[in-house]
């Protein structure tokens, strides 16, 4: 039995709790929200985040960095993209030499578009390594122990079997790579090309057209991870076709929902200020590509709409018409 520790109680962090003490190991899971804290204590249950989930009995609530930390062999940050360089910060003091980091959340840094394990290793000097995590994962069917896979990617192969042993069980498959970069990437820009499912959704296109856009956000997902060091073939796998799916596809996906309210016009701006929705900030590779040469249409469809205010139905009509293979 090992010790990890999962930073960050949302619906992610929770279920992988789930799962790791599921599987034997102990946890240690921080949150800054001590009303969470305390319902874990007291009932065994995170009723804000994952309702219904009676928690094992390994999953032990933490109050300070320092104690989820102390003992574990790994450091697990499961927190949106725009807080892990604050939260590194804080934790790098506890984080020792050998002690690798696991980062799940799918996102860029905003203003800097830099990739989560990027802004990681500037934040902590010390560490055993750093690894990230993509694939069609929902949080409460996670805990519920629903069939799906996941892609744990690290510089060392070696770190990311480790991980893989520790996460792996019969209903929850881990493949490995060393590849961050594609990893990365097809983990958070699929949360872009998401709005513009969505979108499709809201505006009334049926599944031809939603289809044909998914091909194209891959290509164009393939296309910028090459450009910035990764593989293409990675974003075919599961952190970027198999989160697409599950992300673009979902009724409940906080990023396709937004995309479909922003074409109905239903609410949308109050949707975005109480939700954390990823995608916004994702749209922002949109400046990366420019920067890069690489075409990226449909991105900066999604980007005008977002960020320039242009009329939604329009905009996508607009890309639809003028598209070309040629």
């Amino acid at each position: 039995m090992r010790t990890v520790a999962v930073l960050g109680a949302g619906n992610m962090g929770t279920a992988l709790a789930q799962i790791i003490a599921g599987n034997g190991h102990s946890v240690r899971l921080w949150s800054i929200e001590t009303d969470v804290l305390e319902d874990i204590r007291d009932h065994r249950l995170n009723t804000k985040y994952l309702p219904g989930i009676t928690l094992h009995e390994r999953v032990t609530p933490c109050w300070t960095l320092q104690d989820s930390l102390a003992e574990a062999w790994l450091a697990l940050f499961s927190v949106p993209s725009r807080v892990v360089r604050s939260l590194a910060r804080d934790a790098a003091p506890h984080i020792r030499g050998e002690q690798p980091v696991l980062n799940v959340g799918k996102g860029l840094e905003k203003n800097t578009n830099k990739r989560m394990s990027e802004v990681l290793d500037e934040e902590m000097p010390r560490h055993g390594g750093i690894a990230v995590m993509g694939g069609p994962v929902i949080a409460g069917e996670l805990a519920r122990g629903v069939p799906t896979a996941v892609i744990v990617a690290a510089a060392d192969a070696e770190l990311a079997t480790e991980i893989q042993d520790t996460l792996q069980n019969e209903s929850f498959k881990v493949e490995t790579t060393t590849d961050l970069a594609g990893v990365e990437l097809g983990a958070c820009l699929k949360n872009a090309y998401a709005i513009a499912l969505g979108m499709c959704d809201g505006a009334g296109y049926g599944t031809n057209t939603k289809a044909f856009l998914a091909s194209v956000a891959l290509a164009e997902m393939a296309r910028l991870s090459q450009a910035l060091g990764g593989q293409p073939q990675t974003v075919y796998g599961l952190a970027g076709l198999g989160d697409l799916i599950t992300t673009g596809f979902n009724p409940h996906s906080r990023n396709r929902t937004l995309g479909e309210k922003l074409c109905n016009g239903r609410d949308w701006q109050e949707f975005l200020r109480t939700n954390t929705v990823e995608g916004v900030a994702a749209c922002r590779a949109r400046d990366l590509a420019d920067r890069l040469g690489v075409a990226t249409p449909l991105l900066h469809t999604i980007y005008d709409v977002v960020y320039l205010d242009k009329p939604p139905e329009e905009t996508m009509r607009t890309f639809l018409r003028d598209f070309s293979y040629g």
